[in-house]
């Protein structure tokens, strides 16, 4: 049962807010309702989370519904009182010197088509995680997700949930805090609350959101083109279908941003960037928009907007530098520039509301600015030919694929004809810049990874080749649409001036409907050739991180040890441990307060990674052994095959300066010190007994 139940679980928490608000606004534009149905909604749990900053309120599904209700009929009621204010919409008849025209019985079957094409893209990009996962509760085995999971448990345990409460360095006081983004933790708490716990809670929310997130974003934005074109409601619901099922494949952002390193905020907020650069290149100047309704819709797009910036903030550089781009192109054609005029207002009333809705998240984020600004690019220098082609034909690269055998070349190729089909038409160049200003950048980087404007722009993105990389995936199921579709009517017009008799000869007559047939084939051909396998590589990828991980964190032995120290573990004991082993989802799983929850220690508490370093010397120096009794320490958790991961920068104070981290020298050969004994032991994991009368004992 939990196969279906969880995700349903899930789509709930994502969907019943944000639904709720836009509907209370007034919004029935499907492409509004599939871009920012998800970002509305983790908008609202950053309202919700604020309010459990208020003394004697709990973060949880009661308060999460309660907010929704309250902003749902503040905003209906708004409506209700603009009503009359309402002017009938514009109505735009569509270019069919562009397009072949959908009309009649064939309208609602392009409709239909267009649907079952989104429920394919998201069948498959569900079933890639679902089949990589193994089961929705299997432990993640990343390094970033370690924090991830602690910040899922720790609001889950405490009810807190306030920008200014997470990241708790200390799970037992919740104090100190080192700011770290909560718009994917919170939707990840709740699903928890309705399912199995913080870690299914956390798969199920990274499987949602990175795969049928950003299927419909990708299908809202690629409709948010083709209505820009005017290119009629059939045909701009079709071409939403077929960018859905390009999506639905593709290996960035999501599936390589959650293997290489388990980056799953950043995975989070690019999935959902597409549909927020929908809903902004479509708010206002277009049809469908009377002054009642604007103002609300500002409103909501406001709220979408600070939900995607609470994910995590480095979105502001992808969605705020694409869509300039794009609207510097278009403000070089006469329709961009009317269609600009009328957006303006609109974009500055949503950009006020969202800097009001994320003001705490971004006085945190400014406070971390300067840290991933300082890290050093992961990625050598390499030659341009090679950094052109590879992201040209979108090779996979990173962990899974170092040596850049594999790639998406059919998602690239079309890609590149969408591109094309963009010059041959002289319409369309917004979307075409957007491509090839983060192509630039990335090219850029991957050849001066330390200067130029590619090491600029990627300094939000921790000078990280893969984020930065996977900015180019965003625009590649559009421009594959584009491709698709106006191919597909060009070889029909073609036939059709070519041949005038024989079964060709209704071609032209029939253009419409016959090209839409045509796009159909070409599609069943791409979900056989390229869908499918790319699904299939997907999945394997995923789980070799989940289901048949290529080496492990936590384990049994890890889930036997944290069972061990929760049943006999006293209240307000502690347990040190290193981050970086399975000891954190004692605390996850088993609520054990455990002394480390960021592998190299924090800089805000420096007792944190002075035990790294020296805990085993609390025999002869007084001053950590001063700390192990302040903190209350009663048991030590130790993994002598703890798996190695990247020092980044430098830790804290640079009190580890080897390039990678595995074991913390500190808890190294502990064995026969005084005060500590074994306590349980299974495989590679370690528990001691720590007796703090012994350690009171020692001479200063």
């Amino acid at each position: 049962m939990s196969l279906l139940l969880y995700p349903l679980a899930g789509l709930a928490v994502l969907a019943v807010p944000g639904l709720l608000v836009q509907l209370a606004a007034g919004i029935r534009d499907k492409l509004w309702l599939a871009a920012l149905t998800a970002p509305v909604s983790v908008g609202v749990y950053g309202l919700a989370g604020l309010a459990s900053g208020i003394p004697g309120l709990s973060f949880g599904i009661p308060l999460a519904l309660a907010v929704t209700v309250l902003l749902s009929a503040i905003v209906f009621a708004v409506a209700w009182l603009c009503r009359g204010r309402t002017e009938p919409a514009p109505v735009e008849k569509p270019d069919t010197a562009l397009l072949p025209e959908l009309a009649g019985r064939w309208l609602p079957a392009a409709k239909i088509g267009a649907a079952v094409l989104v429920l394919g893209g998201i069948a498959l990009a569900m079933q890639q995680w679902h089949g990589g996962l193994g089961s929705w509760d299997t432990y993640p085995q990343e390094h970033d997700t370690i924090i991830h999971m602690v910040l899922v448990a720790y609001i889950s345990d405490t009810g807190r949930a306030a920008p200014w409460d997470l990241l708790p360095i200390d799970v037992l006081t919740g104090q100190p805090v080192s700011f770290y983004p909560s718009g994917l933790p919170l939707p990840a708490a709740l699903t928890g609350e309705l399912t199995g716990g913080p870690i299914t809670g956390f798969n199920v929310m990274n499987a949602l959101i990175t795969g049928p997130v950003f299927v419909l974003g990708s299908a809202a934005l690629a409709a948010a083109v083709f209505r820009r074109l005017r290119a009629g409601s059939g045909w701009t619901a079709l071409a939403g279908g077929a960018a859905a099922l390009i999506a639905a494949g593709l290996f960035r952002p999501g599936v390589q941003l959650l293997h290489d390193g388990g980056i799953a905020p950043n995975a989070a907020a690019m999935s959902m960037a597409p549909g927020v650069l929908a809903a902004l290149i479509t708010a206002g100047g277009l049809p469908g928009w009377g002054p009642g309704s604007r103002w609300l819709r500002a409103v909501v797009l406001g709220i979408g907007v600070a939900g995607v910036f609470s994910v995590h903030p480095s979105v502001a550089a992808t969605v705020g530098l694409s869509v300039v781009v794009f609207w510097i192109v278009e403000a070089f054609t006469k329709r961009g520039r009317e269609i600009l005029r009328g957006q303006w207002p609109v974009l500055l009333a949503a950009g006020v509301v969202a800097a009001l809705a994320s003001a705490s998240t971004l006085l945190g984020s400014a406070s971390q600015a300067t840290r991933t600004g300082t890290w050093a690019p992961d990625i050598p220098p390499g030659p341009f030919g090679e950094a052109l082609s590879s992201n040209l034909k979108l090779t996979y690269g990173g962990y899974f694929d170092p040596h850049g055998i594999f790639s998406q070349l059919s998602a690239g190729v079309l890609a590149l004809a969408g591109v094309l089909v963009i010059v041959v038409l002289r319409r369309g160049w917004g979307v075409a810049a957007m491509w090839l200003f983060w192509l630039a950048i990335v090219v850029d980087f991957k050849v001066h990874p330390r200067s130029g404007i590619g090491s600029m722009v990627g300094s939000p993105f921790y000078k990280s080749y893969v984020r930065i990389q996977s900015h180019i995936s965003l625009f590649i199921p559009v421009l594959a649409a584009i491709a698709l579709v106006f191919v597909a009517i060009g070889i029909v017009r073609l036939f059709g001036m070519v041949k005038k008799s024989g079964a060709f000869g209704h071609a032209r007559r029939f253009a419409g409907p016959v090209s839409a047939v045509l796009l159909a084939a070409a599609l069943a051909g791409y979900v056989g050739y390229a869908s499918i396998p790319y699904e299939h590589r997907n999945a394997e990828v995923i789980a070799s991180r989940y289901a048949k991980p290529e080496f492990t964190r936590v384990n049994d032995d890890d889930k036997r040890a944290a069972k061990f120290v929760e049943d006999h573990i006293q209240p307000g004991e502690r347990m040190m441990n290193s981050a970086n082993d399975g000891s954190t989802y004692a605390y996850v799983e088993d609520r054990v307060p455990v002394v480390n929850v960021v592998t190299l220690g924090s800089a805000i508490e420096p007792e944190t990674y002075e035990l790294l370093r020296s805990f085993r010397d609390y025999p002869t120096d007084p001053r950590i052994r001063k700390i192990v009794l302040s903190l209350n320490i009663g048991w030590v958790y130790v993994d002598s095959q703890a798996p190695g991961m990247g020092a980044g920068p430098g830790s804290p104070n640079s009190w580890y300066t080897a390039p990678v981290f595995e074991l913390a020298p500190g808890l190294r050969n502990l064995d026969g010190l005084p005060g500590l004994s074994v306590a349980f032991r299974s495989g590679t994991v370690t528990v001691y007994k720590l007796d703090r009368a012994a350690l009171a004992a020692l001479p200063h």
